[in-house]
């Protein structure tokens, strides 16, 4: 009995400590920002962009593309992002020309603040020719603006993509991060 006890106690103070040790691991790991599966939404340079493009994943590559990153250029910033894929090419790019700010809102307008939407893919399947998509929908917030470490991130949300003879795309919890250049 006392052997049986014994036992009982020891299995219960190393299943003690193992569950002390998982759950420390797990408090420091970030939490997700979203349920979605996307990156979270970083202010660090982290070379993040992603949204959901009708409730499905468009997460930038990791490694960099000719479409992924940011620019500024005089007065004019432009963010890009474009997935890794197979066959085929889609990416999204934003322009905001003028008075670039941390913390504003800017509201698609289709003259100082674009959103552009290309694919060489169509709905019967690749196409020769690339097909450009304007929103008129939508925000882009810039939650962070650092000209000292040229760091641009921020969220998008609301964007609508018509692309002929297929459906609208619907763009929706967007988020960027990118070290830009000039």
């Amino acid at each position: 009995m006392k052997r049986g006890l014994k036992i009982l106690l020891i299995s219960i103070v190393f299943c003690g400590l193992f569950c002390f040790a998982q759950c420390k691991k797990d408090r420091n790991k970030p939490k997700p920002d979203n349920p979605y599966g996307l990156p979270n939404a970083t202010q660090t340079g982290a070379g993040v962009f992603a949204c959901l493009i009708n409730g499905e994943k468009f997460i930038a590559g990791d490694k960099p593309v000719y479409g992924n990153g940011a620019q500024l250029r005089e007065d004019t910033l432009a963010i890009a992002g474009e997935p890794t894929l197979g066959a085929y090419f889609k990416g999204i790019q934003f322009t905001i020309q003028t008075n670039i700010q941390q913390g504003k809102i800017y509201y698609i307008d289709s003259v100082m603040t674009i959103a552009v939407y290309g694919t060489d893919s169509t709905c019967e399947g690749i196409s020769s020719n690339v097909t450009i998509s304007y929103s008129k929908t939508g925000t882009i917030q810039l939650a962070k603006f650092d000209t000292i470490n040229k760091i641009v991130s921020g969220t998008f949300d609301g964007l609508a993509f018509p692309i002929p003879g297929c459906d609208t795309l619907h763009v929706t919890n967007g988020r960027f991060d990118y070290h830009y250049y000039s």
